[in-house]
């Protein structure tokens, strides 16, 4: 009976996004998919059709981001954002949210992990303003690995890599301020931050170098995985004078000028 006190909520909320239509037929797909399926959606939101792994962690992050519309920061926001950086970008889900809200802005997505990458860039193939890098967000450039490979691919942790001569299993650390750089981006108007505790890293390592330069902070931290951090996130924020509010698991921060 919870289950489907649920199932009627998600259906809802759906149709509150996609409408009544395309609401009901997304709904149907995902539920009528077997577990281990790959359920193809399209909607007149997306430029071309987008896919949900029903065996990964992929379904419930697509509810968080167009059911729960958990990175909805319209009524909040001041500015028309042209700049967004999606740290932890998994296959594209929220990238394609904020391109569907601000269709001129330009998007970094990185994502680490392999299978979801390849996800994303399938996901988001259509839009010539949404960029992908393979890399892992850190405080410097080195090399990682995922260090859970067995989790669900939305939680996978990175550390840096103890053995640099091991082929194949390594991947690129790279910092908010090189992919600023890279891409010529001096102002970031949104800053979206879900990597699985290495946001601890980001804020004990001077965070001010690309804080500074940031309207809108969108994070989720991860005390249980990183102890500390939501401590040691506070006190650096505390710096600057941000209006700042709860979205679902994500906490919101708009730089005040």
């Amino acid at each position: 009976m919870r289950q489907f006190g649920y199932n009627i909520i998600t259906w809802i909320q759906l149709i509150r996004y996609f409408g009544i239509v395309e609401g009901c037929i997304i709904f149907l797909k995902i539920i009528l998919c077997k577990k281990n399926g790959i359920i193809t959606i399209k909607s007149k939101k997306f430029k071309a059709a987008i896919q949900i792994r029903k065996s990964d962690s992929d379904l419930p992050i697509f509810y968080q981001v167009f059911a729960e519309l958990q990175y909805d920061i319209n009524y909040n926001l001041k500015f028309n954002p042209l700049n967004i950086i999606d740290c932890g970008a998994n296959v594209g889900y929220s990238s394609l949210y904020f391109i569907t809200n601000f269709p001129e802005a330009f998007i970094i997505a990185i994502e680490p992990q392999r299978d979801n990458f390849k996800q994303l860039q399938n996901n988001v193939k259509e839009y010539a303003n949404i960029n992908v890098i393979n890399a892992a967000i850190w405080n410097k450039n080195t090399s990682l690995a995922i260090k859970n490979e067995n989790e669900w691919s939305a939680s996978f942790e990175v550390k840096e890599q103890e053995n640099k001569q091991v082929a194949g299993i390594s991947l690129q650390g790279i910092t908010i301020t090189e992919v600023m750089d890279r891409y010529r981006m001096p102002i970031i108007d949104i800053l979206k931050i879900d990597i699985e505790g290495a946001e601890y890293n980001l804020f004990a390592d001077n965070p001010h170098v690309w804080l500074n330069k940031t309207r809108c902070l969108i994070i989720e931290l991860h005390d249980l995985l990183s102890p500390g951090t939501s401590q040691l996130f506070f006190k650096e924020m505390g710096n600057y004078n941000w209006n700042t509010f709860i979205r679902g698991e994500n906490i919101v921060c708009f730089r005040v000028d």
